[in-house]
């Protein structure tokens, strides 16, 4: 009788761990501890609890860019290296972009970023002629050019810059121009344009997405791709790339990867970034803009305004400006002549022009 009052150790240990361990962290030190988790980790930790997730969705609520670059000699080190950097910190990648040199494969760095990344993430790999970004390990600013035929050089020649994105609030896919061999280009344009328009109108609702990162086979001719893009997509619609390149792509869709499309070649592939029509409550609105640039360093003179005078009947306004140091006074077409020839040494990016700026 004398225990008939006394709790057995059994019933006592559930309220025991019910508050001990995780569970008498407060929010803010869960967060703490979840914001210095590596990527992998912290996408297993979302999947804990409803309050792990909740915290997990708090650290990740606005856009994040994560890249790195590296000049290891060995393409395999290169890349495991960038990968671990930009995957060292929470990030739910909505996409992946490659840049690397000639002493990669490309293909290679595709297989090993389709392991290593979620099934459904849209990747694009590229050679490109030159590279920059932070350092993965001395976290300086490194910027390297390739000399066409310099192929020697091998610790130059491997280098590559990665760069995984999360933007809440938008879609992202890779749409590839797919086009038969030996048919006519100018119908699987027509065809690009419209998989552009049709993915964007099925996640947003509109026809013409926020942006497109665009890379083009160097081997065909891009122009008539490019024009076609441009006039086909609102003037809010920021469009940029590489026309002159060599590329592999995952797309989230698989009916549009090379591989289940053996009879037809990629002439180009757009990274294509749509509205969120079902972006949760709290999200905000991403907005592009873009800048023009041959590296670290702004591309041509300051100039310094001499007159500015607008003219509200036309929507017109006229501007003279002088380059620093000089007292010669530029007009407006003087300037745009300036502007384009800093812009034809950068013959292999793609920046999209507006006649309008013609009327400055």
């Amino acid at each position: 009788m004398a225990n008939k009052n006394r709790s057995s150790p059994s019933s006592a240990t559930p309220k025991l761990m019910e508050v001990s361990g995780f569970s008498l962290m407060n929010e803010d030190l869960l967060r703490n501890i979840l914001s210095r988790l590596p990527a992998i980790s912290f996408a297993s930790a979302a999947t804990v609890s409803k309050t792990w997730n909740a915290a997990c969705c708090h650290i990740l609520s606005r856009p994040k860019l994560s890249s790195a670059i590296s000049l290891k000699p060995l393409p395999l080190v290169a890349l495991q290296e960038v990968f671990d950097k930009v995957m060292s910190e929470p990030i739910r990648p909505h996409f992946a972009i490659a840049s690397v040199g000639p002493g990669f494969e490309i293909k290679d760095v595709l297989q090993f970023m389709v392991e290593k990344v979620r099934s459904r993430t849209p990747i694009i790999v590229s050679s490109v002629k030159g590279i920059l970004g932070r350092d993965a390990l001395s976290h300086e600013f490194r910027e390297v050019k390739w000399i066409d035929g310099n192929i020697d050089e091998v610790p130059v020649n491997t280098g590559i810059v990665l760069t995984v994105g999360f933007v809440p609030g938008l879609k992202v896919d890779v749409i590839p121009l797919l086009r038969q061999r030996k048919a006519p280009q100018g119908s699987m344009i027509d065809k690009f344009v419209q998989d552009i328009k049709s993915y964007t109108s099925s996640m947003s609702g509109c026809t013409s997405p926020q942006a497109i990162i665009m890379i083009g086979d160097g081997s065909v001719d891009q122009k008539p791709i490019l024009e076609k893009l441009d006039y086909a997509m609102s003037m809010e619609t920021i469009i940029v790339g590489d026309e002159r390149g060599q590329f592999v792509y995952r797309s989230s869709d698989v009916s549009r990867n090379v591989g289940t499309n053996k009879k037809h070649s990629p002439d180009a592939v757009a990274l294509v970034f749509a509205r969120d029509r079902n972006k949760a409550r709290g999200i905000g609105n991403i907005e592009f803009h873009f800048a023009l640039s041959k590296g670290v360093s702004a591309i041509g003179p300051r100039l310094k305004a001499a007159s500015v005078r607008v003219q509200d009947s036309y929507t017109v306004t006229w501007l003279t400006a002088r380059r620093e140091g000089q007292q010669e006074i530029l007009d407006g077409q003087q300037m745009l002549e300036d502007i384009d020839n800093e812009v034809c040494q950068c013959a292999s990016v793609y920046i999209r022009k507006h006649e309008l700026y013609r009327n400055i």
